[in-house]
């Protein structure tokens, strides 16, 4: 329960600071209970220096609620350059167990009222040839004048090509009101070629912070 206070208390302060920066894209925050962990995220990708460079982060916490939990943490960040038609490549940093790694990676965004794909590959650069493959995709479908259909997929797949050292799949399925989304959620996650895997199961409420 420590763990999970603290948890509360970054997200919080993530918050406040979200809301002190006008004039961006929205940041999306999201919360998820499960009936094996909680989990937070959030998901930052906006232009910066007259929209030619671009910011990337995502991270994400998975909190168990057993005595001895499994926690499980991502921070990656990128800043990249705008090569444009939706296309961008750049230097990054990556923080999870076991350390923490440098990476060179593209992106390529795709973006409307009702629909966003990003795709994101990139290869580390400390020596150990490891790839790895980001991909989301949400859909937006207007339903009446109140509210919208949400859905997501989001992918990432970690490999020297010999081992599948990561991976995970989450699934969103809800609606949208204003901007506030929430509904059914789950995440399946994998560790070691599928040593080691988890899921959890449950509901989430995700906001959009401008």
């Amino acid at each position: 329960m420590k763990k999970i206070k603290k948890y509360i208390i970054l997200i919080t302060a993530f918050v406040c600071w979200s809301k002190l920066m006008a004039q961006q894209p929205p940041l999306p925050v999201e919360i998820f209970g499960g009936h094996r962990a909680l989990s937070y995220q959030h998901v930052i990708n906006k232009k910066i220096f007259e929209k030619r460079f671009g910011f990337f982060n995502i991270t994400t916490f998975d909190a168990e609620y057993k005595e001895d939990p499994r926690n499980v943490y991502l921070i990656s960040s990128m800043f990249s350059y705008n090569i444009g038609k939706g296309f961008s490549a750049g230097l990054g940093g990556e923080i999870q167990r076991p350390g923490a790694f440098v990476y060179v990676g593209a992106q390529y965004a795709y973006t409307t009222q009702q629909l966003l794909f990003v795709l994101f590959p990139s290869m580390n650069l400390n020596g150990y040839k490891q790839y790895s493959q980001f991909a989301l995709l949400e859909y937006r479908p207007k339903l009446n004048e109140n509210y919208r259909g949400y859905f997501k997929m989001q992918f990432l797949v970690t490999t020297d090509f010999h081992n599948y050292d990561r991976g995970y799949q989450q699934f969103r399925l809800g609606l949208q009101r204003e901007n506030i989304q929430f509904g059914l959620a789950t995440n399946f996650d994998q560790f070691n070629s599928n040593a080691i895997t988890t899921n959890n199961f449950g509901f989430f409420v995700r906001t959009l912070f401008f």
